[in-house]
């Protein structure tokens, strides 16, 4: 009688333990905590053959199914209804004396369902066993299911195959995750492959089949988004959610930010607007403060994951470094000089034209805006490129370096150099939105053919990058190069001409040098005249912020007296 006693007071024990559970998993709002149901998930899973597998010794933890009592106990096989305690410790007691029989459980992928012996699994769980004999008959599934999914993730995983066998991913793209972590969410995945098979059957001209469709939607949509992705970290912050999740989110986000800017955008830009929104976060209010206070000094912004670099040897075939080429307008002469510069630019590049027209916060003159429209659209046209003029309202250099994010190359018409005060220099907006641009700038003075560049170089790390642009424009353009370095003193600038050399050489790229003693702005004027240069290129401005204002600096210069165009790499 005490040894029942001691079994009935385990018992309650146990009890005691389930409804702890329940009532937390109840307040979690969560079912995780209930078995499986059997035939929900054999109905899920849709198999139909049963394999009789024989005796074995199964682990306990992997039994989180029942046929027909998952009312009765909970995931841990406690006891959740006071009338079994009973039974309960008849079979405690009697683990202890002659022992029990196996029980019987169906097996589905990784986990067992109890057919017979649910309180035999519960009496073992209590007293610590790890394994118990059963008679084993097994449901083939290709699903892999774990003991620790719970319905939620057995939905998802059946979604999931059922998602790869229907659109031939799983043998064409094996290599690719499309797992997501919603019930119901690889429908949107279905939905986005038939709006891609819609439009490759329009531009082919023919019905299109589903496993074609699906494996260039992946190649050509998907997997680029994935890359983007992991690119900028942005699941950093969403260690719950998969790849597949945040590719979802990004379509409806860039969805929303082409009604908003009025382009159309690529995933990768989308990927970067939402770094940009994550870096704004209050969990990096720090990156903020930071950004806050360059903005306030007119100091130039850190390098971001966003920003653009010219040091690319893997560009593939028909790949260009500038597809989206901006242009502000104004409707004065020198921007429409501008805009066929960027043309120009464009028709090397096969870019698409972003047009931007600033207006003043009190609004403009509705036929103004009316004739701007028309002309671009008319110049784009005649060039035979793709583009679109949009419009503005604020401070021009502000709203021209939020839109410049969203391309590749920003054209700026050059009206106002840097003055030749500090204060000049300060309150310069051209020399604060260069400081900031997070791409190449080329500022145009005037018209130009771009066909013979004055490479200024001294080394620095915007040097290079002008000369990896440099390197680029001669290969892709057959621009004519003059690599120019200046000193006034030490033997540098004849080892950085060296490094230059070497780099170009080793691309295959012959170009013109010279060494200048003396100024390196005076040197860059003086070449370019001499050796007929239509166009600079050179790094932008030193990261010494207020010291170099005060200074000056060889871009001021070259910005106010220099004709031809200046290619400015940040």
């Amino acid at each position: 009688m005490n040894n029942y006693s001691s079994a009935m007071n385990d018992f309650k024990r146990a009890r005691g333990r389930a409804a702890l559970r329940q009532a937390l998993a109840r307040l979690g709002g969560s079912r995780a905590d209930d078995l499986l149901r059997f035939d929900d998930v054999r109905k899920m899973l849709g198999g139909a053959s049963q394999l009789p597998r024989g005796l074995h010794e199964i682990p306990l933890d992997a039994i989180v199914g029942s046929v027909g009592r998952y009312e009765d106990f909970n995931r841990q096989f406690l006891p959740r209804q006071a009338s079994q305690g009973g039974r309960w410790a008849r079979v405690r007691l009697a683990m202890e004396g002659q022992g029990l029989p196996p029980i019987e459980v169906y097996k589905i992928g990784e986990i067992y369902f109890v057919m017979d012996g649910h309180h035999r699994v519960s009496v073992a769980r209590e007293v610590g066993a790890k394994t118990i004999e059963a008679y084993v008959t097994e449901i083939p599934t290709r699903v892999a299911i774990s003991p620790d999914d719970d319905i939620e993730d057995l939905i998802i995983k059946t979604e999931l195959h059922n998602f790869l066998q229907d659109t031939g991913l799983a043998d064409t793209r094996s290599d690719v995750d499309f797992r997501v972590t919603i019930p119901g969410r690889i429908n949107e995945l279905r939905e986005h492959i038939a709006v891609h098979r819609y439009y490759m059957g329009e531009q082919q001209g023919g019905e299109v089949g589903l496993a074609d469709a699906a494996a260039h939607w992946a190649d050509e949509v998907y997997v680029p988004a994935i890359h983007a992705i992991r690119q900028l970290g942005l699941l950093r912050d969403f260690p719950q959610r998969t790849e597949a999740d945040m590719y979802l989110w990004l379509m409806k986000h860039r969805s929303t930010l082409e009604k908003e800017l009025g382009w159309n955008l690529g995933i990768a830009e989308a990927a970067a607007h939402a770094w940009n929104r994550l870096e704004g976060s209050p969990r990096r209010f720090s990156g903020r403060v930071r950004r806050w206070l360059g903005r306030w000094m007119r100091l130039p912004a850190a390098p971001r994951p966003t920003e653009w670099r010219l040091q690319r040897d893997d560009l593939e075939e028909g790949e260009t470094l500038f597809p989206r080429v901006l242009v502000p307008l104004s409707g004065e002469d020198a921007s429409w000089t501008a805009l066929d510069v960027a043309l120009l630019v464009a028709r090397h590049e096969r870019s698409e034209l972003r047009g931007v027209h600033v207006q003043p916060a009190s609004g403009a003159d509705e036929q103004q805006v009316h004739n701007l429209r028309s002309e671009f659209e008319r110049r784009v046209a005649a060039a035979g490129l793709p583009g679109s003029l949009v419009l503005e309202q604020g401070n021009i250099h502000r709203r021209v370096e939020a839109r410049s994010h969203w391309s590749d190359l920003v054209v700026l018409h050059l009206k106002h150099p840097p003055g030749t005060r500090p204060l000049e220099r300060l309150l310069s907006g051209l020399r604060a939105f260069l400081q900031r641009s997070p791409r190449p700038v080329l500022v145009v003075p005037a018209k130009t053919e771009l066909k013979h560049a004055l490479l200024a170089y001294d080394g620095s790390r915007k040097a290079r990058q002008a000369l990896y642009l440099a390197a680029y424009l001669v290969r892709r353009w057959g621009i004519q190069l003059t690599v120019l370095t200046s000193f006034e003193r030490s033997l540098r600038p004849t080892l950085s001409q060296t490094g230059a050399k070497n780099y170009l050489l080793a691309r295959g790229i012959l170009a013109d040098y010279e060494q200048r003693r003396g100024r390196a702005a005076q040197a860059i004027l003086d070449v370019a005249a001499e050796r007929g240069c239509d166009f600079v290129l050179m790094g932008g401005y030193a990261q010494s912020g207020l010291i170099e204002v005060m200074r000056g600096s060889n871009l001021d210069v070259v910005l106010r007296e220099y004709r031809g165009a200046i290619w400015v790499c940040n």
